[in-house]
């Protein structure tokens, strides 16, 4: 494979940052340079490791990794998700202009708000000049596809990006996010911030030599799962997970999942990662007999104050320190806890 990103080769890692458990931070959002080194600061010093998920899926995002797993021996996750446009939405094929040249769908942004209507005034535009635009015209309509997701779906017709589409390109079941009272807002805002599976399970692939009779695992900001359904298409049997996510939509969705696809494990879920306190810990160390993977998805949240913005216009995340030092704080007191655990054994 051709080396798509800048890659974090198996650095030797501090005897700190070597302890058990491994553990892995993830961010698929925008964060700058001093976030990202803020961070790394706070992950003994690890370099992140960047991605651009288009290499793996139909997704074009630059996702950004800290973890102290070993970076030989990786593998893709099989099958493969669809890797451009025309695999996501093969039956559309035909409608596609010859001036639309898209392989890729874009993350900027999947707010469908407004685009209904956009895409009703450009297909009247269509019909109207029967297909035949100028140059221009086809470079401005372009523009909205591209800013918007648009994909044609009949001739001269677009409509916006549906969450089946999303939940696809991202690796994950069909319908995985339709429940009931989950708004398309949310539920795409839910599917844009989740982990692309095969860009995850790459990286994740190492885990399955490690762990050959199934893994426990803390999963922190779990959203919709995405750690959890990459290490099952993996092949790695889940003996335990400890999922901490606040949506209980989202809790709702992993429970859904973990049940209709007869997982053997345990799932125990908690709503607010402030209860893993001390004690909670050790308690489910005791419980679990330790975890063998802390995972964290990226801490970026939307404040419910922020406008809503008009189609087109990327909304903005914020970088939430607090909520990513309670993930420093549970992954020290995790360890903490399993080496008390384990000095008995030793001595």
């Amino acid at each position: 494979m051709p080396k798509p990103f800048r890659s974090n080769p198996c650095k030797i890692l501090d005897q700190i940052a070597a302890k058990p458990p491994y553990f892995f931070y993830g961010n698929v959002a925008t964060a700058s340079a001093d976030t990202w080194e803020k961070i790394s600061q706070f992950l003994y010093g690890i370099e992140p490791e960047f991605v651009d998920a288009q290499f793996f899926s139909a997704l074009r995002r630059r996702e950004g990794y800290i973890h102290n797993l070993p970076t030989e021996n990786r593998s893709h996750v099989l099958p493969k998700s669809p890797i451009a446009l025309e695999d996501l939405m093969p039956s559309t094929k035909k409608w596609w202009p010859s001036w639309d040249a898209r392989k890729k769908m874009s993350c900027r942004n999947f707010d469908s708000r407004g685009s209904s209507q956009l895409c009703d005034m450009l297909g009247r535009m269509l019909d109207d000049s029967r297909g035949l635009l100028s140059a221009e015209q086809q470079r401005d309509l372009l523009r909205h596809c591209q800013a918007l997701n648009l994909m044609w779906v009949g001739p001269n017709k677009l409509t916006p990006m549906e969450p089946a589409h999303l939940e696809k390109a991202l690796g994950y079941p069909l319908n995985h996010t339709l429940i009931a009272d989950y708004p398309l807002t949310e539920r795409m805002y839910s599917l844009r911030y989740s982990f692309q599976t095969d860009t995850l399970g790459y990286h994740l692939s190492v885990l399955k030599s490690i762990f050959p009779q199934g893994i426990t695992v803390l999963s922190l900001f779990s959203g919709i799962g995405g750690a959890e359904i990459t290490l099952h298409r993996l092949g790695i049997h889940l003996k335990g997970v400890v999922s901490v996510e606040t949506s209980e939509t989202n809790r709702r969705v992993l429970k859904r999942w973990w049940c209709s696809t007869g997982q053997t494990g345990r799932l125990e879920q908690i709503e607010d990662i402030r209860k893993l306190t001390s004690s909670a810990i050790e308690r489910l160390v005791e419980k679990f007999g330790c975890f063998d993977f802390v995972i964290c998805q990226n801490s970026f949240t939307q404040p419910s104050n922020i406008p809503r913005v008009g189609p087109g216009v990327e909304s903005q995340q914020y970088f939430d320190f607090t909520l990513f030092n309670e993930f420093v704080r549970v992954l020290q007191r995790v360890r903490s806890a399993i080496e008390r655990k384990r000095q008995p054994e030793v001595s």
